[in-house]
């Protein structure tokens, strides 16, 4: 910026009278009109800074509008599309970082670059007539939609596309403007589904992690709520993912409850103890459901039973070589309760035979005792008992179940006859045998690689033995028989006593 060019030339002569070389006198008016030039010129640059800086903050403010109001359109974008409703949409973005609301006075109010922007977001449905159109658009659709004439198919899902509006206004120097940006989504690629939230159990007490003790062993139901945003149709609750029933709510309903049945003698409801996973889902109006909500729910209410159905019986395995020992054995079905961690064996003395130490936590149902040494006992007792977690997290035994094994019962089989190894085309190999034409097997025993101990490889049931004309044939694939391998096969008594080895066999 440069000054008026009348103000530049008396400049000019005041430096040359007063650097000496120009000896002609100032007038007093030529003071005065300099003063006066140059005052004008100054104020006319001042005048000039302060319009640009004007300017420049107006561009500023306008940016940084502009900017938010892409920022809150591609915020909306992140929510599941079924979710996006006009009585909502405002909410869900003001809980979105950096979108917070900046002041406690009505309305959605943002800072940014200094300034305070105000802030709405709408949100309408377009029903595309490509599909069709709907016989009445309500108030949550966009205003000049077209309307449906007879002529027109009936579109009975009329939500095809969405528009968000999103407007931003501040004021500056006593000015307002509005930046106003549209943009249209679709279903494709939107997280389809309404969201549930907040799913807890509110009786017989409320929680998030619920653990039903033994104060509430005579609980019959237990109750959740689970909130949801508005436009919900229905809730649907699942128990380990297997649907139980549907709640219809209201449109305007944001929270709703429903009963779990535990304990219900008329109905025959008993649910057994255990850790179970509790789950609700939002369906929307067109039968959308959404993702999932989960909480555990842990049932201990009481002991688990003893195990059932506890057999065992004296009988010769190999070790070390092929050493004969003479072990008890022992085999029991698993327990019904969910909450069962584990099982314990424990011998006459009431030592600990399985597992190895209390410490070690085993689901094996079944035991084998190397301790009998060379005392050969005529009968001897065992104690078998479930092992489970209380309140406090402690390790815990049910009731035992008992048995005492006799020698006079502990008698082998008969072995089965005719084993034939044959090698399949995908590279398994199929065992037959037959089984004894006497003597009760109700399971088979396969060994692999030698007729130790260790070796056992597999069972086969008798009730899985096909009936032929002149025998009972069973069978055994080993879909992993990689390489040449020998087997043998021994039939085992319901005592679990074995017989001799049929084999061996290889391919």
């Amino acid at each position: 910026m440069t000054a008026p060019r009348g103000a530049l030339r008396l400049l000019r002569a005041i430096g040359r009278r007063l650097s000496g070389w120009d000896e002609t006198a100032f007038t007093l008016v030529e003071v005065l009109v300099a003063m006066v030039i140059l005052v004008v010129g100054l104020l006319s640059l001042l005048t000039m800074l302060d319009t640009a800086e004007r300017a420049s903050a107006t561009t500023r403010a306008r940016e940084g509008a502009t900017n938010l109001a892409r920022q809150i359109l591609e915020d909306a974008r992140t929510i599941p599309y079924a979710q996006i409703i006009p009585t909502s949409i405002e909410n869900q973005l003001r809980a979105m970082n950096g979108l917070a609301d900046a002041s406690p006075t009505t309305g959605w109010q943002i800072e940014r670059r200094g300034f305070l922007y105000t802030v709405t977001a709408e949100e309408c449905a377009i029903d595309n007539p490509k599909d069709g159109l709907a016989q009445t658009h309500g108030s949550t659709f966009c205003a000049g939609q077209e309307e449906w004439k007879e002529r027109d198919t009936i579109d009975t899902e009329p939500e095809d596309l969405k528009r968000i509006t999103a407007k931003v206004s501040w004021t500056f120097q006593k000015h307002t403007d509005t930046v106003e940006q549209v943009s249209t989504l679709t279903a494709a690629g939107q997280a389809i589904g309404l969201i549930a939230s907040q799913l807890e159990l509110t009786s017989p007490f409320t929680s998030t992690e619920p653990v039903i003790g033994p104060a509430y062993a005579l609980t019959r139901a237990l109750t959740f709520s689970v909130s949801f945003p508005e436009g919900t149709s229905a809730i649907d609750w699942s128990l380990e993912g297997s649907k139980q029933e549907e709640i219809e709510v209201s449109s305007k309903a944001t929270s709703a409850s429903f009963s779990w049945t535990i304990d219900d003698e008329a109905e025959k409801i008993y649910v057994s103890d255990g850790t179970y996973q509790v789950s609700a889902q939002a369906v929307d109006s067109t039968g959308v459901i959404g993702p999932p909500i989960s909480i555990s729910v842990r049932l201990i209410r009481g002991t688990p039973a003893a195990p059932s159905e506890l057999e065992g019986g004296f009988n010769t395995v190999y070790t070390n070589g092929l050493e004969a020992t003479e072990v008890a054995e022992l085999q029991w079905k698993a327990n019904s309760e969910r909450n069962v961690i584990g099982y314990r064996v424990y011998g006459p003395a009431k030592e600990l035979i399985c597992p190895e130490s209390l410490e070690t936590l085993s689901t094996t149902t079944t035991c084998t005792d190397f301790h009998l040494l060379k005392e050969k006992p005529s009968e001897r007792m065992y104690s078998v008992v479930a092992l489970y977690r209380n309140a406090t997290e402690e390790v815990k035994e049910s009731e035992p179940a008992e048995i005492t094994i006799k020698r006079t019962e502990s008698i082998a089989p008969n072995p089965p006859s005719n084993l034939v190894a044959t090698k399949n085309v995908d590279g398994s190999l199929t065992l037959t045998w037959d089984a004894p034409t006497s003597g009760e097997a109700p399971f088979y025993r396969i060994y692999r690689g030698s007729k130790e101990y260790a070796s056992r490889y597999a069972v086969t049931l008798a009730s899985e033995c096909k009936v032929e004309s002149t025998s009972t044939v069973c069978s055994f694939t080993d879909t992993a028989a990689e390489g040449v391998h020998e087997y043998w096969v021994t039939a085992a008594s319901i005592h679990l006593v074995e017989s001799k080895f049929a084999g061996p066999v290889s391919g």
